[in-house]
C-alpha cells in the first residue's frame, strides 16, 4: 500500500513539474534548446553581452519562453531590440494569458506561436504590447468571448488608424498610430500587435501578389475556439470572415501565413528556415488544386534538389511567390488557385520554365534545358482564377449598426488629428525659432503626430540650416517616427563637412535603404577611433580612408541566417555579425560617417563609394572591379503610349540560373507601384553589369488576364546592346454583360435633390459607386488622378457617386492628385442607384465597393468591376475608348 501511495505521489510531483514548464513536450523543448545554442554560436564573442539577460532572475516558464524567442528571432531583434525588451515581452504575454477571460483556454502551441512573439511582419519592434494592453484590457474583457473581443479590438484599431499608401519601410505599431494611417501591411502589423496584447492569437495573412491586378495585400487571421477566421485590419465589419476582399481573394493564386518558430500545426507547410515557416492557406479563400511540378535535367532524368519558383506576373515582372526544392524524384507539390502561373526551375547554371494552367491540369514537367548565353523568347497568356458571386454575409441591420460605429470612430480619429500643429501655429513657431517659415511648416505638416520632435530639433540644434538640409533630403515617413535626438546626431556628425553636389544625398542623408534611421554617427566614429581607423589630427586621403574602411568591415561576419528586417548600423556594431544586406548598409554608413559619399547602387544594389567624382562598386565577394556595358531599349510607340517600369516591363539579371529583377526606375514614394516611364529611363543607354538578362513585358486586359512576354539578351563588357521593347497588344472583349433600366439618378455635389445621369450618345461612360476612406476606393481614385490627361482628351463624363451623403463628407479632394475634369461628384440618395444597378445586374451582395459600371446610352453594360482591382483606371479607359 505504501509503495502505491509513493508511486502516486511521484506521479503527482512529476506532473506538477511538467506543468511548470512553458514548453511541456520534452522533445520540442530539447529542439528549442539546440536551436538556441546554435543561435548563440552565431554571435560568437559578442553573445556574452547580447545573451546576458539570461543571468537575470526569472521563472522557469519565462526562461523557456525567452529561450524560444531567442532561438527563432531574426538577428536584429537580439542585436538591436535586446534581451531586456524580449523578456518584458514574455512577461506581458504571460500577464495577458492570466488576466484575460480566454487566456488560459488558448492551447500551448497556439499561444507560443501566435501570442508570444512580438514581431508580426517587417516592422521594427516597439513597446506597443504594454501600451495596447493598458488601453484595451477592460474594454475587450467586457465583450465576454474571444470572437466579440477580436471584433472590438478591430474597432479600436479603426479609431486610431486608417488606410493610406506609404513607402516600403514598415513602421512600428506605435509609429503608425502616431500618424493615424498606414498601408495594409502597417495596418495588419498594428492590428496584430493589438490582438496579441490582449492574448488573442493572431497572424498576418499575405498574398505576395494578386493574379488579377498589380498589387499585393495583407490582412489578419484570429484563432477563435479552434478555428482561424479572417478580418480586414483596421476595417471592422459586423462579423468575422467578412472583408472588402472577400470577393477578389477568390482570384488569388496563392495566400500564405508566416509563422514564428518551428510550428507543428496540421496545415500545409510550404517552406521553413532557421527562424520561421510559411503555411499555405489559399484553400481557405478560393477554389484550389493540389499541383505537382516535375523537374528533369536535359536528358530527362529527375533533377532532385532543383530550385522551383512559382511566379505571378505582377508589376511588370514574374514575381516568385513561393520557392520550393525538388525531392529525389525531381518533384515539388503545392496547393494553388485555379488560374495560370509561371514556373521557373533551376539547378546550378541550368534552368527551364513554363506556364502552368492549374485550372486545366495538375502536373507540369519542366526540363532544365537552358544555360548561360542561351537565347530564348516566349509569350504567355496568363489567366487568373474566376470570381464567383456570393450571398450577403451580414444583415442590413448589422451593417447599419456597424456603419454608425464607423462614423463615431472616424470622429475620434479626426479629433486626434486636429491636435496636430496647425499651419498658422507652425509659421509662428518658425518666426520664433528664426527658421524659414515655409520649410518648417512643411516638416510639421508631414510629421503629423511627431511634430513635437521637429520643434524640439530646432530648439536644440545649433546649425539650423544644416538641420533643414537634413530634413529636406529624407522621406515623409522619416519625419513621422524619428525622434529629435537622432536628427541631432546626424547634424552634429556632419558639422565639419562642406556642402556640395553629393553631400546632401550621399553623406548627410542617414537613410541608406529601408532600415530604421538611428543615431549611428557618434558610435560609429567612436568604434573607428578605437580601432585606429580614425586618428585625431591625422589627415587621410579619401582613397586611403576607403581602404581602411574596407579592412575594418572585414571584421563583420556575415551569417547565413534569414533577414526579415535589416539591422541598423548600431545593431551591427553591437553584434559584429549580420546578414549581407545589413553589412552593405553598414559599409555605406561607415563611409558617410567619415564624409565619403556612398550609396547602394540603384540598379545592382551593391555598395558604392565616390572617389574623385567616380563611383566605385564594392563587391565583397570578388573584391575587384565589376565589368559593365550599355543597354538600350527601342520602343515603336504602340500599343501602350509610354510603357511604365514595374507595370509594363522590367529587366532582370540571370545569376546562377535565377532571375533577379533590377531597379531601373521605381517609385520610392510608395511601397509598390508603377515606376518611371520608358522615355524617362531610356532617354540614353543605361549602364548594366556584363552578363545575361531577361526582358519581361506584360499588358493586362480588363478581366485581369495578362498578355506577357519574356526575351533574353546579353550585355557585353564595354559594349552596347540594343533590342526592341515589344509590349503585346490587348484585345478587350466587347460584349454586353447586362442591361440596366433608365433613367438613373444621383444627387450632384452641392445639390439637394436627385437629377438624371446623362449618358453619351456614342461610346460608354463610367458610373462608380464609391466609399470614402476605404482602400479599394482609394486605389481607384489614385488611378483616375494619374490618368487625368488621358480622360480629359476623351472628353466623356464620369460619375463618382458616394454611397450616401454622410460618406461624401469624408472625402477630401486635397488628399489626391487633380482628377479628370469630366468627373461629376455626388452621392446616392437612399441607396436608390446602387439598388437599381444591383437588381438589374443580379448582384446578391451590395456591400462590395467600389462598384464600377460602364454603360452606353441604351443602358447596355459592357464592363462591371466590384471591389479591389488595381489598374482599374486603365481598364475603364480601354472600354471608354471603344466606339
Amino acid at each position: 500500500m505504501k509503495r502505491i501511495v509513493s508511486i502516486c505521489l511521484l506521479v503527482l510531483v512529476l506532473g506538477a513539474c511538467e506543468r511548470e514548464h512553458f514548453i511541456t513536450d520534452p522533445a520540442y523543448r530539447a529542439m528549442v534548446e539546440e536551436d538556441f545554442q546554435r543561435k548563440r554560436a552565431v554571435f560568437g564573442e559578442s553573445g556574452a553581452a547580447l545573451f546576458g539577460v539570461f543571468d537575470s532572475v526569472m521563472t522557469l516558464p519565462e526562461r523557456e519562453a525567452l529561450t524560444f524567442l531567442y532561438a527563432y528571432s531574426p538577428l536584429v531583434d537580439i542585436s538591436f531590440s535586446g534581451g531586456e525588451y524580449l523578456l518584458d515581452n514574455v512577461r506581458l504575454a504571460f500577464r495577458a494569458r492570466e488576466e484575460m477571460p480566454w487566456g488560459l483556454s488558448v492551447p500551448e502551441n497556439i499561444f507560443r506561436h501566435f501570442v508570444l512573439p512580438a514581431r508580426g511582419g517587417k516592422e521594427y519592434l516597439d513597446t506597443a504590447r504594454a501600451v495596447f494592453f493598458r488601453e484595451l484590457k477592460e474594454r475587450v474583457a467586457a465583450r465576454g468571448n474571444m470572437e466579440q473581443a477580436a471584433l472590438e479590438v478591430n474597432h479600436w484599431c479603426h479609431e486610431n488608424v486608417i488606410y493610406k499608401p506609404t513607402n516600403a519601410r514598415t513602421s512600428s505599431p506605435l509609429a503608425t498610430r502616431l500618424r493615424a494611417y498606414g498601408r495594409c501591411g502597417e495596418e495588419s502589423v498594428f492590428t496584430l500587435a493589438a490582438l496579441r496584447a490582449v492574448g488573442i492569437p493572431a497572424r498576418q495573412i499575405y498574398t505576395p501578389r494578386w493574379a488579377h491586378c498589380d498589387d499585393n495585400h495583407a490582412w489578419i487571421e484570429v484563432w477563435i475556439d479552434g478555428e482561424w477566421k479572417y478580418l480586414g485590419a483596421c476595417e471592422p465589419e459586423p462579423r468575422l470572415n467578412i472583408a472588402w476582399f472577400t470577393l477578389p481573394v477568390q482570384r488569388a493564386m496563392y495566400v500564405e501565413a508566416e509563422v514564428f518558430g518551428k510550428y507543428g500545426g496540421d496545415e500545409e507547410i510550404v517552406f521553413t528556415n532557421d527562424n520561421a515557416l510559411a503555411v499555405n492557406v489559399t484553400s481557405r479563400y478560393t477554389r484550389t488544386k493540389r499541383t505537382v511540378v516535375r523537374v528533369t535535367d536535359s536528358l530527362g532524368r529527375p533533377a532532385g534538389g532543383a530550385r522551383v519558383e512559382y511566379k505571378i506576373f505582377n508589376y511588370g515582372e514574374y514575381y516568385p511567390v513561393v520557392t520550393l526544392v525538388a525531392d529525389a524524384r525531381g518533384e515539388t507539390a503545392l496547393t494553388l488557385g485555379e488560374g495560370d502561373i509561371m514556373v521557373w526551375a533551376s539547378d546550378g547554371g541550368c534552368f527551364g520554365f513554363g506556364r502552368f494552367p492549374v485550372g486545366e491540369r495538375d502536373t507540369l514537367v519542366i526540363a532544365l534545358d537552358k544555360g548561360a548565353g542561351d537565347a530564348f523568347a516566349t509569350e504567355f497568356d496568363l489567366v487568373p482564377p474566376v470570381q464567383r458571386d456570393i450571398e450577403a454575409l451580414s444583415t442590413a441591420g448589422e451593417r447599419a449598426a456597424n456603419d454608425r460605429r464607423l462614423v463615431c470612430e472616424d470622429s475620434l480619429r479626426n479629433a486626434y488629428a486636429a491636435t496636430f500643429m496647425t499651419a498658422e501655429a507652425a509659421r509662428g513657431r518658425a518666426v520664433e525659432l528664426g527658421v524659414d517659415t515655409a520649410r518648417f511648416a512643411r516638416y510639421v505638416r508631414l510629421a503629423r503626430g511627431n511634430y513635437a520632435e521637429i520643434e524640439r530639433l530646432f530648439r536644440e540644434v545649433g546649425d539650423k540650416e544644416r538641420a533643414m538640409q537634413l530634413l529636406d533630403v529624407v522621406a515623409e515617413k522619416d519625419l513621422q517616427d524619428t525622434p529629435a535626438e537622432v536628427w541631432l546626431d546626424h547634424v552634429a556628425g556632419t558639422r565639419d563637412f562642406p556642402d556640395g553636389e553629393l553631400f546632401r544625398e550621399y553623406v548627410l542623408n542617414p537613410r541608406v535603404q529601408n532600415e530604421l534611421i538611428t543615431a549611428f554617427r557618434q558610435p560609429v566614429r567612436e568604434a573607428l577611433s578605437r580601432d585606429s581607423v580614425l586618428v585625431d589630427g591625422e589627415r587621410i586621403a579619401p582613397r586611403e580612408l576607403a581602404e581602411r574602411l574596407l579592412r575594418y568591415i572585414e571584421k563583420v561576419r556575415v551569417a547565413d541566417y534569414p533577414a526579415k528586417v535589416t539591422t541598423p548600423p548600431v545593431g551591427v556594431l553591437r553584434a559584429g555579425v549580420t546578414d549581407a544586406l545589413s553589412r552593405n548598409i553598414f559599409f555605406v554608413a561607415l563611409c558617410r560617417t567619415v564624409g565619403l559619399p556612398a550609396r547602394l547602387n540603384p540598379v545592382s544594389g551593391k555598395p558604392e563609394c565616390c572617389l574623385e567624382d567616380m563611383w566605385y562598386t564594392v563587391d565583397f565577394a570578388a573584391r575587384q572591379a565589376v565589368p559593365k556595358g550599355q543597354f538600350m531599349l527601342h520602343y515603336p510607340g504602340t500599343p501602350v503610349g509610354d510603357p511604365k517600369y514595374f507595370l509594363n516591363f522590367t529587366v532582370g539579371k540571370i545569376e546562377n540560373g535565377q532571375v533577379r529583377t533590377i531597379d531601373l526606375g521605381s517609385n520610392a514614394a510608395v511601397d509598390m507601384g508603377a515606376g518611371a516611364s520608358y522615355s524617362q529611363i531610356f532617354a540614353a543607354p543605361v549602364l548594366l553589369e556584363a552578363g545575361d538578362y531577361v526582358l519581361s513585358t506584360g499588358n493586362r486586359r480588363g478581366d485581369g488576364a495578362v498578355f506577357a512576354g519574356m526575351t533574353s539578351f546579353r550585355v557585353e563588357a564595354d559594349g552596347q546592346t540594343g533590342m526592341e521593347l515589344r509590349v503585346r497588344p490587348v484585345e478587350e472583349r466587347t460584349e454586353i454583360v447586362g442591361k440596366v433600366r433608365l433613367p438613373l439618378s444621383f444627387v450632384p455635389e452641392g445639390a439637394g435633390s436627385p437629377v438624371k445621369i446623362t449618358l453619351p450618345r456614342e461610346g460608354y461612360t463610367a458610373i462608380a459607386i464609391v466609399e470614402a476612406e476605404k482602400e479599394p476606393t482609394n486605389h481607384l481614385l489614385r488611378d483616375m488622378g494619374s490618368m487625368k490627361e488621358e480622360f480629359d482628351r476623351l472628353g466623356l463624363p464620369l460619375y463618382f457617386v458616394f454611397q450616401d451623403k454622410d460618406n461624401s463628407h469624408k472625402f477630401h479632394r486635397s488628399d489626391f492628385r487633380p482628377f479628370p475634369s469630366g468627373v461629376c461628384w455626388g452621392y446616392d440618395h437612399d441607396g436608390v442607384l446602387l439598388g437599381q444597378l444591383a437588381e438589374d445586374l443580379q448582384f446578391r451582395d451590395t456591400s462590395t465597393l467600389p462598384l464600377v459600371v460602364l454603360l452606353n446610352g441604351d443602358g447596355e453594360v459592357a464592363f462591371v468591376s466590384r471591389g479591389y482591382r488595381v489598374g482599374l483606371g486603365t481598364q475603364i479607359m480601354n472600354v471608354m475608348s471603344r466606339k
